[in-house]
Order: C-alpha cells, then sequence, then structure tokens
C-alpha cells in the first residue's frame, strides 16, 4: 500500500474535526440543562414567577405581605367602676372662746333661724340644705357676729317629761360643743351656712359626715370680749320617739 493510499483511510477513519466540536457542545448543553432542572425557580414572599430566571422584590412600605391569623385576643374584662372617695370629717381649729368681761357688747336681740330653698350641694353621698340666721345688734360699731352649731344635746327626755329641749335659759354650753359655721361683722344683720340633713333628732349634720347639730346659737364679740349667747335654733326629742 503506497502512501496515499494510507492517508486516504487514516482519514475516512477519523471523525471530522467539525463533527466532535458539535458533540462536544452538546454535551455542555446537556449538562447544564440538567443542572436547570435539579434547582427550582424560587417562590414565595418577595419573589415573582416569569419566563426564564426568577428575580427577587424587596419588600417595601408598598409591598404587601400576607398576612398569617394570629390568635384572637379575648375581650377585657370589664373593671367595675372605683366608688367615689367620700369626703371624711375632720375638725377645724377653734377660736378662743370670747368670755363676758367689761365693754363686751350686748347679747343680740330679734334673732331669727331661716330654712333657705336655694340649690345647694355638698359632694358624694350627702343631702344639703341652706340655713339662715338674722340678728340684731344694738351698738354693731366694732362688733363681729360668731354662729355656733351646738353638737351635744344637754338634756334627755325622761318618760316622766316625755319631751326634752336640747338647751335651756341658764345652761352652759360645754366648749367642746362648740363648733363655729361663721362670723359676720354685726352690721351685717345676717349669715347663711349649709348642713348635711338626714335622719336626726338635729337640725342635720355638719359637713363631711360630721356630728350632729342640735341647736345653733349667735354671740356679739369685740376687742374686750363676748356677750352671752342667743338661741336661734334649738331641737329636742321625746321618750320612746323613733325617727
Amino acid at each position: 500500500m503506497d502512501q496515499a493510499s494510507r492517508s486516504r483511510i487514516t482519514l475516512r477513519g477519523s471523525p471530522p474535526r467539525l463533527t466532535i466540536r458539535r458533540i462536544i457542545a452538546m454535551a455542555v448543553l446537556t449538562l447544564l440543562a440538567g443542572c436547570n432542572a435539579s434547582v427550582p425557580s424560587p417562590t414565595g414572599v418577595g419573589a415573582t414567577q416569569s419566563t426564564g430566571a426568577a428575580s427577587f422584590l424587596i419588600p417595601s412600605a408598598s409591598t404587601p405581605l400576607p398576612s398569617s391569623p394570629g390568635p384572637t385576643a379575648s375581650p377585657e374584662p370589664s373593671q367595675p367602676s372605683s366608688p367615689e372617695p367620700q369626703p371624711t370629717y375632720v375638725p377645724q381649729p377653734q377660736p378662743s372662746l370670747a368670755l363676758v368681761a367689761a365693754g363686751s357688747p350686748a347679747i343680740p336681740t330679734k334673732v331669727r333661724f331661716d330654712f333657705l330653698t336655694q340649690v345647694c350641694d355638698l359632694g358624694p353621698g350627702q343631702t344639703c340644705a341652706w340655713f339662715r340666721v338674722g340678728w340684731l345688734e344694738s351698738n354693731p360699731a366694732g362688733a363681729t357676729i360668731r354662729v355656733y352649731a351646738v353638737t351635744t344635746c344637754l338634756h334627755v327626755p325622761t318618760a316622766s317629761a316625755g319631751k326634752a329641749s336640747c338647751l335651756e335659759t341658764g345652761d352652759t354650753i360645754p366648749e367642746a360643743s362648740l363648733v363655729l359655721l361663721g362670723t359676720a361683722p354685726a352690721a351685717v344683720g345676717t349669715l347663711s351656712f349649709r348642713l348635711d340633713v338626714g335622719e336626726t333628732f338635729g337640725l342635720g349634720f355638719l359637713p363631711a359626715y360630721g356630728p350632729s347639730v342640735y341647736a345653733v346659737v349667735v354671740q356679739a364679740v369685740n376687742a374686750q370680749g363676748g356677750s352671752l349667747f342667743a338661741f336661734a335654733k334649738v331641737t329636742g326629742s321625746c321618750y320612746g320617739c323613733v325617727l
């Protein structure tokens, strides 16, 4: 076999170079296709499916996120409203008792006691009423009228007497039983005050659930001393009476 024949045989037995390249290219494409098939496109929050590769969105205020139902909160039990604080009676400091002395004013005259109908409010739980005391002072210059509540009933009714007045002429009122309701210049002639009214043999109670008031008395006072007390209103009770 000559050299030319051997060359032709060799060429016939070897695949063309173009065919080999095509085979290699097809193998690479097949390998890439297999890799792509094993990695699924991403799905879920912030992702969108499209033809070809998937693209991710950055969640923002304008990107609605799916809401998962959470546990339903049970309604809060309604709390009972706390009662309003009740006022408490606190005794106030009282002025020194003005005693009868030389130069002290005369006892007030024409003393009267009036029940008023104007609107009155002392706070929660208290039924309020206005009262007014009037007087005439013979020499009002430099004189002040003090109006006192008397918180002790000095006389108790008995079966034989039947009734008793809490104050009588000639009684000495204990200083601890005198509570100042207010003062006014003697020339003014009147003073109004409030009491809490309710079930009592007295006129009512001192505000803020204070003690019962069994009488109201007035006294004229000046720099020298004080007059005797004049009765404005005195209450009483009867033996065996029921409110």
